[in-house]
């Protein structure tokens, strides 16, 4: 071979060394810039799945004080509201006269365990009347639920050690529900189905928790009570 074609030959070769250094230098900034763009896209996925995350908790969390919202206001389970509602398609004892009564039946705002009741009525606990007539009576006919707050009213005098046992009867007679008992700063909700009852009848009879005797006199409270239905 020539010295010429010598010399042709190691350029050639020179030339295609460069080349592939070049070569592999733009592989690499393409290898450097393909990582560097997945990183982004990446980054950019993770960023869109916590804000979804996030989105689908806030959503989450709406529906379920949406879905809450109708419990505090159903006209047949009010339980969870404050008491101070004023319920639609009720009828509140309180804005009734009652069928059967001594002087001491009162109507309006009772607090029981620190809680207000606006459409209260409030009766003397004296057990039975002469003759077994109940406490107090109110018509209901023609409505299917009853529902009250029963308790003693916060400002009670001397109840401190009493126990108030209230009975729900028909018009003759007939427990509706077994008795409930009731103490100072422990109300309880009742509710029951007063479907065919035309006179609902209440009772209350007191006790002295330290001496097991009878103690009748103290206030009884129904917060909020009302039919309907």
């Amino acid at each position: 071979m020539t010295e010429g074609a010598q010399e042709r030959k190691r350029k050639s070769k020179s030339r295609f060394g460069r080349w592939l250094t070049s070569f592999s230098g733009i592989l690499a900034s393409v290898a450097t810039i393909v990582a560097a763009l997945a990183s982004v896209v990446a980054a950019h996925q993770t960023s869109r799945v916590n804000q979804l995350t996030i989105t689908v908790r806030q959503q989450r969390q709406q529906l379920e004080a949406a879905g809450a919202e109708p419990a505090a206001h159903s006209s047949t389970t009010p339980s969870g509201s404050t008491g101070n509602e004023v319920l639609a398609g009720v009828s509140y004892l309180s804005a009734l006269q009652p069928t059967l009564s001594g002087p001491q039946v009162q109507s309006g705002q009772q607090a029981m365990s620190a809680r207000t009741y606006p459409n209260s009525i409030m009766f003397d606990c004296d057990g039975s009347i002469i003759g077994g007539q109940p406490d107090v009576a109110y018509d209901v006919a023609g409505h299917t639920v009853f529902h009250a707050v029963v308790g003693i009213p916060d400002n009670a005098q001397n109840a401190t050690n009493v126990n108030e046992t209230v009975s729900f009867a028909n018009q003759s007679g007939a427990l509706l529900i077994k008795p409930v008992v009731v103490s100072l700063g422990n109300p309880t909700t009742v509710q029951m189905n007063i479907s065919g009852v035309t006179q609902l009848e209440m009772t209350c009879t007191g006790t002295n928790t330290q001496t097991q005797q009878p103690d009748n006199g103290e206030e009884l409270a129904l917060g909020n009570a009302y039919v309907s239905g």
